[in-house]
């Protein structure tokens, strides 16, 4: 990942060059009118699974858990996404949806200094430092898709309204160790912590009330909201070939009007580690954060900018479909905390029977997540089933190792 503060003028170059080429593949319609849900939830991480867990006795090798985790240390993420639909495929020209939906994101990492610290440990007169960072976000979505052609291109444009719920920037704590002569260990680790929200949640906090006491009126929510334009470009180059360019581009930005912030913090002393022979040691240690503090706020912020080219090549007919796509995305893009990285997948579908029967298998990185997936779909015109179970990962080894997983489930009815 690298963090920019803007995105570069050669991108946009990039873009406009790629749409007189063209770009995505747009599936044609299985029913006339249909309506649809879909539920994908996925978790993954750089370095443990669960049955590193699930043991009667668990034993820690500290050597070997340093030298497993990855140069760019100890990362885990998630990604959640729900989705409610409705279509009208009136004919190949006049293709309309309508959705709503949320989706969530989250990443966390722990530096590979501080796993190399409890490993080797420390010497005397030594200092050591380590980092932990992190960043969350939600967003209501509600918008449409009309789907055309034009001139021989096939194009799909899916304008977007986008409520932010909650968002926490990336956050980093840094923590320190220090050895003394005299006998002295100190650990102290701290970071300020903001946590931008769509509602006040002072009295939800503090007073512990329920979640009905939240202003969650829709119009105030609604007038926060920002606002962002997909676009997919798609034409046949060759026999069974269609490929072409897909972008969400960031337009307006959504609005958090409220903050809580705090300090977390964490401290260790110990003036006489061998006092423990004699019962003269001396130690201290305590940890949590201090009181939340609540404020009002201006805060924007965009879903992630993405573009990219696709393709959906049908080389035997359309019963066995490839289908590569590579691309990058920027994640609160036109900021100081924007995060750029690549993505790619590629997928493989069978479909048999006339299409009842549907396996895919694929790899793929997206939202900063590597997926090795495999699905089956069952489509009888009015109602279709999706199933899809994914080994997850941050790192590609990790997917391969079952350090994380993922499912998604779906399904149309209409006629």
């Amino acid at each position: 990942m690298k963090k920019i503060s803007r995105i570069p003028t050669c991108l946009l170059v990039f873009f406009l060059i790629s749409l007189s080429l063209a770009s995505a593949d747009l599936y044609k319609p299985h029913r006339i009118f249909e309506l649809g849900f879909d539920s994908d939830v996925l978790f993954s991480n750089s370095s443990f699974g669960i049955k590193d867990f699930m043991k009667k006795n668990l034993d820690i090798d500290l050597q070997q858990l340093a030298d497993d985790i990855p140069a760019d240390g100890f990362r885990a993420a998630t990604n959640f996404n729900e989705l409610f639909v409705m279509n009208l495929n009136v004919n190949s020209r006049f293709r309309f949806g309508f959705f709503t939906g949320i989706e969530s994101h989250s990443n966390f990492s722990i530096s590979k200094d501080l796993f190399n610290l409890i490993s080797d440990g420390l010497s005397v007169d030594d200092s050591r430092t380590a980092k932990v960072s992190g960043s969350a976000d939600m967003f209501l979505n509600i918008g449409a898709s009309f789907q055309t052609i034009i001139s021989g291109y096939g194009v799909k444009f899916t304008p977007t309204f986008f409520v932010p719920i909650f968002y926490i920037p990336d956050t980093t704590a840094k923590a320190s160790v220090t050895t003394e002569s005299s006998g002295l260990i100190r650990f102290d680790a701290e970071a300020n912590v903001d946590i931008y929200t769509a509602v006040d949640m002072h009295d939800f906090m503090e007073e512990k009330k329920d979640v009905d006491n939240l202003d969650l009126s829709a119009g105030k929510l609604l007038s926060n909201g920002g606002f962002d334009l997909a676009f997919e470009i798609e034409r046949n180059w060759l026999h069974g070939l269609n490929a072409g360019l897909y972008t969400r581009l960031p337009l307006v930005p959504g609005k958090l009007n409220y903050k809580m912030s705090t300090r977390v913090w964490a401290y260790f002393y110990e003036a006489n580690a061998l006092g423990y022979l004699n019962d003269t040691e001396e130690h201290k240690k305590d940890n949590g954060h201090d009181d939340f503090t609540y404020s009002e706020a201006n805060y924007s912020v965009h879903r992630p900018l993405r573009l990219g080219l696709n393709a959906s090549y049908t080389p035997f007919g359309e019963w066995f479909k490839i289908q590569p796509q590579l691309g990058f995305a920027v994640r609160n893009p036109y900021s100081s905390d924007a995060t750029f990285y690549a993505e790619y997948a590629l997928d493989f579908r069978l479909s048999l029977i006339k299409s009842i029967f549907n396996f895919n298998a694929g790899t793929a990185y997206q939202n900063q997540i590597f997926q090795q997936r495999f699905g089956f779909g069952l489509n009888l015109r009015a109602l279709e089933v999706i199933t899809q179970a994914s080994l997850c990962g941050t790192t590609l080894k990790a997917c391969f190792s079952r350090y994380g997983y993922g499912a998604l489930v779906g399904f149309r009815i209409g006629f």
